[in-house]
C-alpha cells in the first residue's frame, strides 16, 4: 500500500544545479576534513598528497555525478525500486572511485618513502591490488550511499511538495467549476416567463413595451455574462443588475410588483460574488409576488455592521417556502457564500413575524478586488 502511494506521488527530479552544489559540498568537506584529520594527527609528508588527493576528489566529484545522471532515470519509480537503486549504483560508484584511487596513490604518482614507512607501519599491503582496492572500495561506499540517501530525501521532499501544490492546483480548480455552476444556474422560468411577456406585448401590439423588455433582458444578460464567474463585483454593480432584473419582471406583475432599495453608501462599493442576490430576488417573486393578489413590496437593504457586510432581501408576501430555507435557490447561495469565504461568510433566511420572507448574507467586507 506504501508503495502504491509512492507510485502515486508528483514525480520530482532533483534540479541538477542543486544536486552539482549538493555533490560538490560533500566532496569539500571530505578533502578539508581528511587533511585537517592528517594535520592533526601529524602524519609526515601530509602535505605531499595534497595533489594527489585534489586529483583523486575531482574523480569523485565525477563519479557522484554519474551516479546522480543515474539515479534520476528512477524519479517515476517507486521509493522502494529508487533506494535499491541507490544501494547498488553506490557500490558501483565506490568500486570505480576506489580503483582510481589506487591508481593514482600506487601506480601513477606513488607515494612518498616517508608515507610508504607509515604505511607499512600500519600493516597496509599493497601487494595485492584487488584486496586493497575491495577493502577501500567498502570505506568508500558508505560515502557515496550517504550522498546518495541525501539525494533521495532531497527527491521525496520536492514529491511532497510538487503534490501538495498540484492538490492545491486541483482543489482551486475544483472550486472555480464549482463556482461556475453555481453561477450559471439562471432560472429557465425566467427566460420562459419573459420570453412569453414579449410575445404578449407584441400581440397585444404594444410594440414600445416589447421593445424595452427586449433591451432590458439584452442588457441583464450582458451584465450577467460580462465578467467572470469567480469574479467579485461592487454592490452597487449588483444593485443595478438586479433592478434591471426587477424592470423585467414588472412587465408580468405591473400592479403588483413593488421594488425599494435602502444601500448604505458605506456598502455602495463593497466586493460580493456577482449575481449573489439573483436567486434571492427570484425566489421573492416566485413565492411572494406571482400568487398575490395585491401589491407585494421587495425590499433590498445594505450596511457595514460591526465591520462585516450585511445584505438583506425581503418581501411581504404571504407565498409559502421551503422549510427552513432549504430551498435550491437558498442552497445555491449558501454553496456561493461557502466557496468565497468558507465560515467568514452565511445566510439566514425565515418567515417575517409581520408576514412575507427575508434572507440576509453576512459576508467580509472586502473593498479591494473587484
Amino acid at each position: 500500500m506504501a508503495a502504491e502511494n509512492h507510485r502515486d506521488m508528483t514525480p520530482f527530479t532533483v534540479p541538477q544545479r542543486i544536486a552539482v552544489l549538493s555533490i560538490i559540498a560533500f566532496w569539500v568537506f571530505y578533502y578539508v576534513s581528511i587533511t585537517l584529520r592528517s594535520w592533526i594527527m601529524g602524519y609526515d609528508g601530509f602535505w605531499l598528497m595534497l595533489d594527489n588527493r585534489a586529483w583523486v576528489s575531482l574523480f569523485g566529484i565525477g563519479f557522484t555525478y554519474l551516479l546522480y545522471r543515474v539515479l534520476r532515470l528512477f524519479c517515476h519509480h517507486t521509493l522502494r525500486v529508487r533506494v535499491a537503486a541507490a544501494f547498488l549504483f553506490s557500490a558501483v560508484a565506490a568500486t570505480a572511485y576506489s580503483t582510481v584511487n589506487y591508481l593514482s596513490f600506487y601506480v601513477v604518482d606513488p607515494k612518498p618513502p616517508e608515507l610508504q614507512k607509515q604505511e607499512d607501519h600500519h600493516k597496509k599491503k599493497v601487494e595485492k591490488p584487488a584486496d586493497l582496492i575491495a577493502e577501500n572500495a567498502l570505506a568508500w561506499y558508505f560515502f557515496f550511499l550517504s550522498w546518495s540517501v541525501f539525494y533521495l530525501a532531497l527527491s521525496y521532499a520536492g514529491a511532497v511538495r510538487a503534490s501538495e501544490r498540484e492538490t492545491a492546483r486541483l482543489r482551486a480548480a475544483a472550486q472555480t467549476a464549482e463556482l461556475r455552476a453555481l453561477r450559471y444556474q439562471v432560472n429557465p422560468h425566467f427566460l420562459f416567463n419573459t420570453l412569453n411577456s414579449i410575445s404578449a406585448l407584441v400581440m397585444s401590439g404594444k410594440r414600445e413595451d416589447a421593445e424595452a423588455m427586449i433591451l432590458n433582458l439584452s442588457n441583464f444578460f450582458r451584465a450577467s455574462l460580462a465578467s467572470e464567474p469567480t469574479d467579485d463585483v461592487p454592490l452597487a454593480d449588483e444593485i443595478a443588475v438586479q433592478k434591471l432584473y426587477l424592470e423585467i419582471e414588472a412587465v408580468r406583475f405591473p400592479e403588483r410588483l413593488q421594488a425599494r432599495f435602502e444601500i448604505d453608501p458605506a456598502a455602495a462599493n463593497a466586493c460580493v460574488p456577482g449575481l449573489i442576490l439573483q436567486p434571492l430576488i427570484e425566489n421573492a417573486i416566485k413565492y411572494g409576488v406571482a400568487p398575490a393578489r395585491r401589491p407585494v413590496q421587495i425590499c433590498v437593504r445594505a450596511r457595514v455592521n460591526d465591520g462585516a457586510l450585511e445584505v438583506t432581501v425581503s418581501d411581504d408576501g404571504d407565498g409559502a417556502r421551503a422549510p427552513n430555507g432549504t430551498g435550491v435557490g437558498l442552497r445555491n447561495v449558501r454553496d456561493r457564500l461557502t466557496a468565497r469565504f468558507g465560515e467568514a461568510a452565511w445566510l439566514t433566511a425565515g418567515k417575517r413575524a409581520e408576514g412575507g420572507f427575508t434572507a440576509m448574507l453576512t459576508m467580509p467586507l472586502v473593498h479591494n478586488g473587484c
